[in-house]
Order: structure tokens, then C-alpha cells, then sequence
């Protein structure tokens, strides 16, 4: 019971800030307004959190742990053979909460928030699409922490474009369309033909499973 009253509290806190940050700058917000708002005492949201940045906090990890438990099923470069991959993953993820993603990612909410996705989602694409690549071909021209973060950022402004947009396209197509939009330059960056890559990915996976 206890451990119920704790994630009931903690869900009560959380859907008061971001309520408030729909509703006003994140940075106005005080402790007063989210217990006000979630109906809990300043003692009782102190026993869980530091500050609201701390709540904050919280509120993305969860949304990047539900994340991680949807992309485990994947195998880095998955891309290479056409299967459903990081960046279709992602988008269906965004989807499943958009609205959270809307509040968080919006010009009222922190800056930390926008922060800690871009880093999430550039830790993803170096460990599903850069290092598999790297493995084949050697390392690049560039250093593959600012490639990923060329990629990261791209997908980044694709997810805050789709948020705007939600009617023009599925979670699928706007992951083709972040590979178009992001491919080219990988390839070009890395010296070698997309057919050249494939044929590559099928060998290493061959071998990996004999």
C-alpha cells in the first residue's frame, strides 16, 4: 500500500507541472502552485523531491525509460536491411505521448527538458546507427560525436516539426523521411555507397549467425 501512495503522490506532482507549464513559463512556476495544484502539502512533495527540477527530472526519465523498453527489441543496424528501426521507433514512441512530448519540448517548458532529449537521443543513434556503420567501414572524417549529434539533431527538429504537424504524417513516414533527410550525409561522410553498406550489413549478419 505504501508503495501505491508513493506513485500515486508522485503521478499527482507530475501531472500538476505539466499542467502549470501548458499553462505558464516553467521558470515562474513555484513549489506553492504544483502542490496547490496536485492538492498535497509542501512537506509531502519535499519527502519525494529536492525541487521542481527534480520532479522534472523525474517526469523525463520515465518517459526515457518507457523509451529505452521500446527500442530494446531492436538490433543496431537494423536500418541496414530495411526493417523497422531507431528512427520509426522514436516517432511511434512521440505518438504513444504526444501530449507529454508537446508540454515538455514547448518554448513554456525548461530548457533542461529539451536538453536531456537531445543527449538521449544522440546516445541512441551513436549506439544504433553510428557504431554498427563504424564497425564495417572504420571510423569516419569527422568525430562520431559530432555525427551523431548531425543526426540526433535532425530527428530532434523532425519531432518538434511532427509535434506542429501532427496530421501530415504517420510515425513511419516521418522515420523515411528522417532517413532521407540524414543518410546521404552519413554515407557521404563515411566514403562509401548505401548498396556498399547493405551488402555488408548482410555478410557481418551472416557471420554472427553461424
Amino acid at each position: 500500500m505504501e508503495d501505491r501512495r508513493v506513485q500515486r503522490t508522485r503521478q499527482l506532482l507530475e501531472r500538476a507541472l505539466l499542467e502549470l507549464i501548458e499553462e505558464r513559463n516553467y521558470e515562474s512556476i513555484t513549489i506553492q502552485q504544483i502542490t496547490d495544484r496536485a492538492n498535497v502539502g509542501r512537506a509531502t512533495f519535499y519527502l519525494h523531491y529536492r525541487d521542481k527540477e527534480q520532479l522534472l527530472l523525474a517526469t523525463i526519465q520515465r518517459l526515457q525509460e518507457d523509451l529505452a523498453r521500446q527500442l530494446e527489441p531492436l538490433r543496431p543496424a537494423d536500418f541496414l536491411q530495411e526493417r523497422p528501426a531507431l528512427n520509426e521507433q522514436i516517432f511511434r514512441h512521440v505518438e504513444r505521448y504526444r501530449h507529454l512530448y508537446e508540454v515538455l519540448l514547448s518554448e513554456r517548458g525548461a530548457a533542461l527538458a529539451r536538453h536531456r532529449l537531445m543527449a538521449y537521443l544522440t546516445s541512441q543513434v551513436e549506439y544504433f546507427l553510428l557504431r554498427p556503420l563504424l564497425a564495417l567501414v572504420g571510423e569516419p572524417a569527422v568525430p562520431i560525436s559530432l555525427l551523431a549529434s548531425y543526426v540526433s539533431g535532425t530527428l530532434y527538429t523532425a519531432i518538434t516539426w511532427w509535434l506542429e504537424h501532427p496530421r501530415e504524417k504517420t510515425p513511419e513516414e516521418m522515420g523515411q523521411l528522417v532517413r532521407k533527410l540524414t543518410l546521404p550525409a552519413i554515407f557521404a561522410v563515411l566514403g562509401v555507397a548505401p548498396e556498399q553498406l547493405v551488402s555488408q550489413g548482410r555478410r557481418a549478419e551472416q557471420g554472427s549467425g553461424s
